[in-house]
């Protein structure tokens, strides 16, 4: 357990050392911008579908912007799906690595699966780097170390959640925009601390539950 609690501090370390102080270190966490932007747009995606609506197009693009062209009948549902269900996302990725290493190899296999269904159903111009990264994933999922397994989602779960928690106030700016013109009870600014405190809270309670024994 003890392993775990430096390999995570390592983690975070190497992330923000990347971002921040090592010259050109931005070039090696931009991977994680995209996949970021590609769990943001697919859990539109998701969410127009389950409100019995569709997806036209998804697109990832270089700078690491996006966005998914959906139609659906709660778009409440749909505009706050992307941000919080990303989140979400990125901390079952997390509890896997930490509580659940033998379920490790199957999401990956997933995670992968997803890229490559959306290029191909709602491809429009979608990065396909970031599909030869999952396909780098299932490369290195297939040895027989589990440990292997378990890094790279512990890697993709915890800089997804210090990407999505770091830019709270870029990243879903446009959600945002729409969310409060359905909802204009509560300014902009106040749905944007609401969806940043929802996002950490949800993280906070999933360290709390993969700490516990």
């Amino acid at each position: 357990m003890k392993k775990n609690y430096i390999i995570l501090i390592i983690l975070i370390i190497i992330y923000f050392a990347l971002k921040y102080f090592i010259p050109y270190g931005n070039y090696l966490v931009y991977p994680i911008n995209l996949l970021v932007t590609f769990l943001h747009e697919l859990w539109h995606s998701i969410f127009a579908i389950l409100t019995w609506g569709q997806v036209k197009s998804v697109q990832v693009n270089l700078n690491g912007s996006g966005y998914a062209i959906t139609a659906g009948w709660i778009s409440s549902f749909i505009l706050i799906g992307g941000y919080i269900w990303s989140a979400i996302f990125g901390n079952i990725l997390l509890y896997i690595w930490f509580k659940k290493k033998n379920l490790a190899q199957i999401f990956i296999y997933i995670l992968s699966a997803l890229l490559i269904l959306t290029a191909i159903i709602w491809f429009n111009s979608i990065i396909w780097s970031l599909i030869l990264f999952s396909l780098a994933w299932i490369i290195l999922s297939l040895s027989k170390n589990k440990e292997y397994d378990a890094l790279i989602l512990q890697f993709l779960g915890i800089t997804t959640l210090l990407y999505i928690i770091e830019d709270f106030n870029v990243w879903p700016s446009s959600d945002l925009e729409k969310f409060t013109e359905i909802f204009m009870i509560v300014p902009q600014f106040m749905w944007m601390i609401i969806w940043l405190v929802l996002v950490l809270w949800i993280t906070a309670w999933n360290i709390k539950k993969m700490i516990t024994k």
